[in-house]
């Protein structure tokens, strides 16, 4: 087995490490293609057909595949198809290992995915617990359960959040977006 910095998709601008399979590297570069054209459709194909041929064992890959994958299908406003894949992105991270440094990544997306598209309710659930420490995770998810606890009415759990979220940050850059992104819980009566 290859070691998982071997497997990783860094990004799109980044080489596809996956190995000598070329195959999978020209519809992983034809996906970010379309993606970067806004040919959603076009990459949503190229993207399934991606899936199809990752290996069934190399969860890591599959995560960012459906990660990726959810992503457009939001842009083809299928959010529904796109919570499932986000969910499936997550069960991915977790065959990983609980502790692999995919689960909070994977975990934020389908919280946020329930905070846009579905119940704030979802949304919480998978934001909670947030683990401890300083880090983006940990400011993200808080700032999901800031924004989900806000729309459930709980305001003064929701600025609670809201500050942990800014708290948590773990550059000012980050603290200066959590701070603009999330002022109007704060200061709202």
């Amino acid at each position: 087995m290859r070691a998982a910095a071997e497997r990783v998709i860094v990004s799109r601008t980044a080489p596809v490490t996956m190995g000598d399979n070329e195959p999978q590297k020209e519809l992983y570069r034809r996906a970010w293609k379309h993606i970067d054209a806004h040919e959603f459709a076009e990459a949503e194909t190229a993207l399934r057909q991606l899936v199809e041929i990752t290996d069934p064992g190399d969860s890591i890959q599959l995560w960012q595949l459906h990660g990726l994958l959810a992503s457009v299908l939001n842009s083809l406003s299928r959010t529904a198809e796109g919570t499932d894949m986000c969910r499936r992105a997550l069960a991915e991270a977790r065959r990983a290992g609980d502790s692999h440094s995919a689960v909070g990544p994977a975990r934020y997306m389908l919280a946020n995915q329930y905070l846009l598209f579905g119940d704030p309710r979802d949304a919480l659930a998978e934001a909670e617990p947030v683990p401890a420490g300083v880090g983006h995770i940990q400011c993200l998810l808080h700032s999901v359960a800031a924004q989900a606890l806000w729309k459930l009415g709980r305001r003064d759990e929701a600025r609670v959040a809201a500050r942990q979220a800014m708290d948590t940050s773990p550059t000012a850059e980050r603290r200066a977006d959590m701070t603009r992104d999330l002022a109007h819980l704060l200061i709202a009566g």
